[in-house]
């Protein structure tokens, strides 16, 4: 993604199926021109196509944007499934 600020490959295992490989990016937060305001853009490659999210101010945007990623990030592991940073499996992902 274009003007990216912080990016995570993350491993989803599922029991029974083959470990896949997602990216989550978030972009810099940047100035929404003549209509105020500002956005970040965030996506879950092949989960969540790119969402724009707007706040008030370049922190609120960032803010927004994280806690759309910690939700998509919840719903993953819901199921029993594993979220890692490695392939294997051995480091877990953990939303800070």
């Amino acid at each position: 993604m274009k003007g990216a600020m912080a990016a995570v490959e993350i491993f989803l295992i599922e029991e029974g199926e083959p470990t896949r490989r997602l990216s989550l990016v978030i972009s810099t937060p940047e100035r929404n021109g003549d209509e105020g305001g500002w956005s970040c853009r965030v996506v879950l490659a092949d989960q969540h196509p790119p969402e724009t999210i707007v706040g008030r101010d370049s922190f609120e945007a960032l803010s927004l944007a994280m806690a759309r990623a910690r939700g998509w990030v919840d719903a993953l592991r819901s199921g029993g499934r594993v979220l890692a940073r490695d392939r294997s499996g051995e480091i877990r992902f953990e939303f800070p």
